[in-house]
């Protein structure tokens, strides 16, 4: 993964499937660097992502609406046709996103690879619930699709409260 921060632009370039294992990890940075500097232009680009899971989709939903909550604007997804793509729209992120295959990095934004934060807070099942509900809200279908899972993981998050 790499991140670029300039003005009011951030860039968010995934060079591998993103998946649960690393969802922690993900989420941490997310926290932690992308969404304080967040500017009102974020691009996640998605271009070198040959598979994503439910729980990162789930992250990234959580970036879409922190764009439309605190800039009214939309993130954009940088994302080539394909599987990941058709992902995306049957998801329903194109209600929260611009998805789009046409755009290049800016000369004078640095992308640098990211190193995973040390601190990484939550535990696994907090995160891929919380991820999993960020889903969920973005359309009945998903409700009804991630309903199961996501009781599944509120139930393993009170476990691990007691």
């Amino acid at each position: 993964m790499r991140y670029g921060h300039r003005d009011q632009l951030s860039w968010l370039s995934f060079e591998e499937a993103i998946r649960y294992t690393e969802c922690r990890q993900l989420k941490a940075f997310l926290d932690q660097v992308v969404i304080p500097e967040m500017g009102d232009t974020m691009v996640i680009d998605l271009r070198d992502v040959p598979s994503i899971d439910s729980t990162g989709l789930g992250l990234l939903a959580s970036i879409g609406r922190h764009s439309l909550e605190h800039f009214s604007r939309r993130a954009v997804i940088l994302c080539p046709e394909g599987q990941v793509a058709q992902c995306l729209r049957a998801m329903q992120f194109d209600k929260l996103f611009t998805l789009t295959n046409v755009l290049d990095v800016p000369q004078e934004l640095p992308l640098t690879p990211v190193q995973p934060p040390q601190k990484v807070g939550e535990p696994m099942a907090a995160v891929m619930l919380n991820a999993h509900k960020a889903l969920s809200d973005l359309d009945e279908q998903n409700k009804s699709r991630f309903h199961d899972v996501v009781e599944v993981l509120e139930q393993a998050v009170k476990k691990q409260r007691s």
